[in-house]
Formats: structure tokens, sequence, C-alpha cells
């Protein structure tokens, strides 16, 4: 009888490494092909209305005013005219500060030389003396002192940051109101130059949201 020859080391080892290679690739095959299974949710959140405010100024209710007895004809050095407005914080309107520019629609002489002056208050009742007549306006002065003049065809400042309509600041239907007097007066040492002349005068009221 024949004896069978034992495997050696090497072919041991051989099959060994064999076996762990095709084991190894059977570890692998499986963790290819296994999957992980994560649950997911969501959730979701709906806004109610976002809506944009309004700032709005008016005057005497309007967002425009003709102001026809602001005139006066025959004007002479030394007297003046006046006239009040009621600036509106329109109801549902934000909280605002405004300031006021003016500008003559002539460059004449007589534009040149009238000037206008801004108060708080309403306008008093016009006197004449001697045949000079004038006007005046009530409250406090808001412009510069001695009357601002006017150029024609430029916006010229006569106030900035009224702050009489800057509260409250909640949003209400109510409407408010400051009451601003304008006096145009021709100074007494005016010139022969402005005299025959004409003009008329715009103003505008210029708001600003609070900041």
């Amino acid at each position: 009888m024949s004896e069978r020859k034992r495997p050696g080391f090497f072919t041991v080892l051989k099959s060994v490494r064999t076996r762990a290679v095709l084991s190894l690739g059977v570890v692998l095959g499986l963790t290819s092909v296994s999957t992980m299974a994560f649950w997911t949710d969501e959730a979701v959140l709906n806004t109610g209305t976002i809506q944009s405010g309004t700032l709005d100024i008016q005057l005497n209710g309007a967002n425009s005013h003709a102001a026809t007895t602001f005139a006066l004809a025959n004007m002479i050095p030394g007297e003046s005219v006046a006239y009040a407005v009621n600036v509106n914080r329109a109801a549902n309107s934000v909280a605002f500060t405004y300031g006021i520019t003016g500008q003559t629609s002539a460059t004449n002489a007589f534009a040149q030389a009238l000037r206008f002056r801004v108060y708080t208050g309403s306008a008093n009742t016009q006197t004449t003396t001697n045949g000079v007549r004038t006007q005046t306006c009530t409250g406090t002065e808001l412009s510069t002192s001695g009357g601002v003049g006017l150029v024609g065809g430029t916006p010229t400042s006569l106030v900035t940051g009224r702050a009489a309509l800057a509260t409250p600041l909640a949003v209400s239907s109510t409407v408010y109101t400051d009451t601003i007097c304008i006096q145009a007066s021709l100074p007494s040492g005016t010139g022969n130059g402005a005299q025959g002349l004409s003009t008329t005068a715009s103003f505008s009221f210029n708001a600003t949201q609070l900041s």
C-alpha cells in the first residue's frame, strides 16, 4: 500500500489564503447589496398676510390744495398777506416728519424782493393802517427769522424736520392735523424796480418716514 503524501507547508498556506479571499468576497458581496432605510417627515409653517403700510401727507384733506385767497393785488412796500393750511397725517398713515420748500413762478425784481415766513397756528385778520395792509400769523415762527427769499423755479427750504405729526407711532384711523401759517411780505425798503410786477408761489410739503 502506498502512502498518501501530506500537503506541504506552502500548499496549506496557499489554500488558507484562497479560502480567506473567497470569504472576504462573500462578505463584501453581502455588504454591497445591503441597504439602510431612514424614515423622513416634514412640517410646514404658513404665514398670515404681510402687508405694506402707507405714508400719506395731505393739505386740508387733499393731496393738492389751491390757496386762491393767498393773494394780494397792488402790494406796496411794508404790506403782507398770510394764509393758514391744515397739514394732515391721513387716516391709516404711518407717522412721519415733514419739511416745506417754496419757489416763485417769476424771477423778476418783485419776486426776488418778497419774503416768506412760516409759523405754527392760524392767520390773523388783515388790518389796514394809513393805507398799508398787513396780515400776520399766530404762533411760533418755524422759518428763518426775517423771512426767506424764494428763487424762481428752484425749491428753497423753509422748514425741515417738523415732528408735529410724528406721534403717535401707531397707525390709526384718526386724522392728525398740524396747522401751519405762511406769510408773504414786501419789505419796506423795496426799490422802484419791483413796481408793476407779479408772481405766484408754490409750496411743497415733503413727508419722510421715521427712522
